[in-house]
């Protein structure tokens, strides 16, 4: 396994477990080059993966975080609801306020504009039955 995906799979393991919490600044590429005895390819490598999995973002002057989890609102889908997700394009992401590796679910509705939302801000279900009772 490259290092970098191995250096990856130890920050992930630290976000998932909550010692890296929501919020916390990562350190640099080179800190953690030197902290993990890698190269910084691989620390630069690592932190694009998780960028792309959605749990770090960076901003440009800043360095990179662990980002927190936003709060998912419920889109319940009718029988005539279509949802595609794809990437954002760059002026989505901005508009949108999309981190990167962050996908986009267009929501379709009859007789409405289709709807652009961040897939880390929605949750997804079908119509509920009505409750016999």
């Amino acid at each position: 396994m490259p290092v970098y995906q191995q250096l990856a799979d130890i920050l992930r393991n630290q976000i998932r477990s909550g010692d890296l919490a929501p919020g916390t600044d990562l350190p640099g590429e080179f800190k953690l080059a030197e902290q993990y005895a890698v190269g910084r390819e691989a620390a630069r490598k690592a932190l694009a993966v998780l960028r792309s999995e959605g749990l770090v973002a960076t901003r440009r002057g800043e360095g990179s975080y662990v980002r927190t989890p936003r709060e998912r609102q419920r889109i319940e889908l009718g029988a005539a609801d279509k949802v595609t997700i794809r990437m954002p394009t760059p002026a989505e992401r901005v508009e949108l306020d999309i981190d990167e590796g962050v996908a986009l679910v267009v929501l379709a509705r009859r007789g409405t504009e289709e709807k652009l939302l961040p897939s880390d801000e929605v949750v997804i279900t079908g119509k509920r039955e009505a409750q016999k009772g």
